[in-house]
């Protein structure tokens, strides 16, 4: 089979050299799927086989050289750092800045310096920005600091303004924050009105998602940008820097303009921005959004009380929960109830976690049940009715896997809520050796779902789990067991806390699958044609545009699942106002995989810029399976960490009112 492929290879090598020798034209780069070539190389990259990548970098067409150095932006290979840095001085332009992107994806500060160089020697703007870009994801704090240092570019120069916003994008995400980088960000983008909307999009999101900034010396621009800018998908983000200004110009300017508000995203966005100024000056809002005809906004509303309400008002929040008939927003005031009261009123604690069991036992929705014990986990004397529930007297008692998720959750809630041992008071070290036992028979006898939820906690570096557990054999004993692929997110957490007992920072993080989807040639040849996903669900349909072309291998699963109907009946198991919807999940908690996982598949062709993208979730690279999510707004951040596969090209009013447990009943493809 090996030599049948060398030969292949070699007789494409062949062809393509005896073309350049002919065609002394230079050619436009298209990636053709009916190319026999270019699924070579897109089998490659689905292979993760980058001895015979590296070979399509230096073949004489343009459009193969392109295409197998976007796979690496997949493949993601430090062994191809020099190969894509020779590509760097490509004469196509599309072929370079593929050559930027995959050196950028190699996260390897051995990759920028390459960069540097060429960004000198490029006169592409294309290929500048895009150096700009990728430099942001491999480069060190030196590289960020003179980028934060530079002379800013002409406003006509919107690719290099682009790449540069972009790069201190990237450049935060991974932790790296230089205070200049801040003052270009507002000084060249935000209170530039010429500036593109793209580089404002890209700079809004650096402010909102940026940590420990301190935006309070800009709260005139930020301000002035807030009252001007039309499009929420900018707006979203700048209402956020707003709020992270902590000003009382800004609070008062960011309820000014609430009730203005015809989108919810933009709503909720300024609800959960309400945590940076003080409680008693901004919880009116919060309450009076309760009652908004959203229910996303009310949602997010009433998650700002739990987290963010006093021990006074804890009273109101049951009293709203009584009267309210939403089962989700009614669970999160019974937490907020439960957890801002104080830890010496025991017994009103007991009296609002009464009545929430009481709700528990008389619901018949699963989704509400888990939602209600999570809020019990706020009070640490309902451990023992959530161990019951999780691990009932009778083994005939079948229980759930959503309970049973759910209620390890509300297990390591309770254990390291702050609170804990003042509220068990003599009684603590008892208690807490029970639940030391309830967490090691959840990983010793549990499913994937409970023996993740309770690995994870074991890491808690606070409650000091190492000296609780000095024998941890029953972790690689409990991932010796796993199903793979299907466990693969459970096998990762695992081995993640055998290497945290282990005191092994650098050791294995998981283990790769060896069973991955092979891209299917002639579904992807008919799907390039004109086609609809329609996504049949309980709130109505929804119909998407699939894209083949960036990710057939994704396309390949996704379509043989749903003529399978592997998708019919399935929830949709979370939903994150004014972020993702997600399903495809079997067990209904999204701890469940598929024995056939996908590789990541990434392209800078396709961008999480706006809402109605379709990515797949995965527990970290090539761990993808069957589990889709679509978003309700942009999300930058996700950009070459999750696969897209697809666009909502109807139905997006329907995806913005699907609710936790609604339900696929079934995908078609016309």
């Amino acid at each position: 089979m090996k030599h049948t492929i060398t030969a292949i290879v070699g007789l494409f090598l062949l062809v393509s050299a005896c073309k350049q020798d002919t065609n002394k034209v230079k050619e436009i780069i298209d990636v053709n799927l009916e190319d026999p070539v270019v699924q070579l190389i897109f089998n490659y990259q689905n292979e993760r086989n980058t001895d015979i990548l590296l070979s399509y970098l230096t073949v004489p067409n343009p459009t193969h050289r392109y295409l197998a150095a976007m796979a690496f932006g997949s493949v993601q290979d430090t062994a191809a750092i020099q190969d894509l840095a020779d590509l760097l001085k490509d004469d196509y332009e599309e072929v370079r800045y593929a050559a930027a992107y995959a050196l950028g994806q190699t996260k390897n500060a051995k990759a920028a310096i390459y960069l540097t160089n060429a960004f000198r020697e490029d006169s592409s703007r294309l290929v500048q920005g895009g150096i700009l870009e990728a430099i942001g994801r491999c480069g060190t704090e030196e590289h960020l600091k003179n980028l934060s240092v530079t002379r800013p570019y002409p406003i006509q120069d919107s690719l290099l303004l682009e790449g540069q916003a972009t790069a201190l994008y990237r450049f935060a995400l991974r932790g790296l924050v230089h205070k200049e980088g801040t003052t270009k960000i507002m000084n060249d983008f935000m209170a530039n009105s010429l500036m593109s909307s793209k580089a404002r999009f890209i700079a809004a999101n650096y402010l909102a998602r940026t940590k420990g900034i301190d935006l309070s010396a800009y709260e005139n621009v930020l301000i002035n940008n807030v009252s001007e800018e039309k499009d929420p998908n900018t707006l979203m983000s700048l209402v956020t820097a707003l709020a992270k200004s902590k000003t009382k110009r800004a609070q008062k300017m960011l309820e000014q303009i609430y009730p203005e508000q015809k989108d919810y995203r933009v709503k909720c966005n300024i609800l959960r921005g309400l945590k940076y100024f003080p409680y008693d000056s901004v919880k009116t809002l919060a309450f009076d959004a309760l009652n908004d005809k959203n229910l996303h906004v009310n949602i997010t509303a009433a998650e700002y009380l739990y987290h963010n309400g006093k021990d006074l008002d804890a009273g109101k929040y049951y009293t709203l929960a009584d009267k309210y008939t939403d089962w989700q927003v009614r669970a999160i005031l019974l937490g907020a109830a439960v957890h801002n009261l104080s830890y010496f009123k025991s017994k009103t604690k007991s009296f609002f976690s009464s009545k929430t069991i009481a709700l528990y036992k008389a619901s018949n929705n699963v989704y509400e049940k888990a939602a209600l014990l999570k809020a019990l986990g706020n009070h640490s004397w309902n451990y023992r009715f959530i161990a019951g529930e999780i691990f009932p007297p009778a083994d005939s008692i079948t229980i759930p896997e959503v309970i049973r998720s759910s209620g390890t959750e509300a297990l390591t809630l309770l254990r390291k809520s702050p609170t804990y041992d003042r509220e068990l008071g003599l009684s603590k070290i008892r208690v807490t050796n029970e639940i030391n036992v309830l967490l090691k028979r959840a990983i010793e006898e549990g499913d994937p779902a409970m023996q993740a939820i309770a690995a994870d906690f074991l890491m808690n570096e606070t409650l000091n789990f190492k000296a609780v557990f000095p024998d941890f054999q029953f972790l690689k004993e409990a991932q010796s067991k796993l199903s793979l692929p299907g466990s693969i997110e459970t096998y990762i957490i695992l081995q993640k806390a055998i290497n945290f007992f282990e005191g092994n920072t650098n050791g294995p993080e998981g283990k790769k699958s060896n069973s991955f989807t092979e891209i299917d040639w002639p579904l992807i040849r008919v799907l390039k044609d004109n086609h609809k996903i329609i996504i049949q669900t309980t709130k109505g349909n929804i119909v998407l545009k699939l894209h083949p072309e960036v990710a057939p291998a994704t396309v390949t699963q996704f379509v043989h699942l749903a003529k399978a109907k592997y998708y019919d009946n399935k929830p949709f198991h979370r939903v994150v106002p004014n972020f993702v919807v997600q399903g495809g999940c079997s067990r209904g908690d999204g701890y469940s995989g598929f024995d056939v996982t996908v590789v990541s598949e990434f392209s800078p062709k396709v961008r999480y810029h706006d809402e109605g993208w379709v990515g797949m979730a995965s527990a970290g690279k090539d761990t993808e399976s069957t589990q889709f999510f679509i978003t309700h707004a942009p999300v930058p951040h996700f950009d070459d960490h999750y696969t897209i596969f697809a666009k909502v090209l109807e139905g997006m009013d329907i995806v913005h009112e699907l609710e936790v447990g609604d339900k696929i009943i079934t995908i078609t493809i016309n």
